[in-house]
């Protein structure tokens, strides 16, 4: 096959390996393990690397192990955006009734649920992040949101399903309030959706 040929993702051929070994660890792995895991030579892996974090195929976050010096820096590659929404819907059914939802009632509660499920998925991926507001911001970045922290609340300058959440603003706003409560691993964050305009707000407890 030749080396710089392009699949449907938009990315070479010998990224698109590299991006399955990201999927197939589920997690955040550093250099080092994906040099084992592929067989690469680093300097290889970085070029991919850049190349998938530029195309937006994957998140480059440091992990913070607790150690001295600079935290290592891992990558976590990103779910296609309507398959992460039909599995987070998809787990909010099989959770069931949640009679303690907490949250806003216009929002449909199954897809609050499944959120959450997904932002839980998320926290264990991205490691060691304490900071709340951190990991949080950490997670909306991964998933497409482009957030800013204006101190009182975070402002999601993007959506990566804008025409679903559009249409169907009950649900897909009601999983992405979910995934920052799954992230943060508590309840009682608030979204104030602007899927018209964007600039989404964010309230964190």
């Amino acid at each position: 096959m030749n080396p710089v040929e392009i699949n449907d993702q938009g990315v070479t051929a010998a990224q698109a390996r590299v991006l399955a070994t990201l999927r197939e660890a589920g997690r955040a792995v550093t250099l080092t393990e994906l040099q084992d895991l592929t067989g690469l030579h680093a300097n290889t892996l970085r070029g991919h690397l850049d190349a998938l974090v530029a195309g937006g195929n994957a998140s480059r976050i440091a992990s913070r192990s607790g150690g001295r010096g600079r935290p290592a820096w891992g990558y976590l590659a990103r779910e296609p955006e309507y398959a992460a929404l039909a599995l987070a819907l998809a787990s909010g059914l099989d959770r069931g009734a949640d009679p303690d939802t907490g949250t806003d009632h216009s929002l449909d509660p199954a897809a609050v649920r499944g959120g959450r499920a997904w932002g839980e998925q998320l926290r264990s991926q991205l490691g060691a992040v304490e900071d709340d507001r951190d990991r949080v911001l950490l997670a909306l970045a991964h998933t497409g949101f482009a957030p800013e922290d204006d101190g009182d609340r975070v402002t999601l300058n993007a959506c990566p399903i804008l025409e679903a959440a559009r249409a169907h603003p009950t649900v897909v706003c009601a999983v992405h309030l979910g995934l920052v409560e799954g992230v943060l691993g508590r309840r009682g964050a608030t979204l104030h959706p602007r899927p018209d305009t964007l600039g989404c707000g964010v309230g964190l407890p």
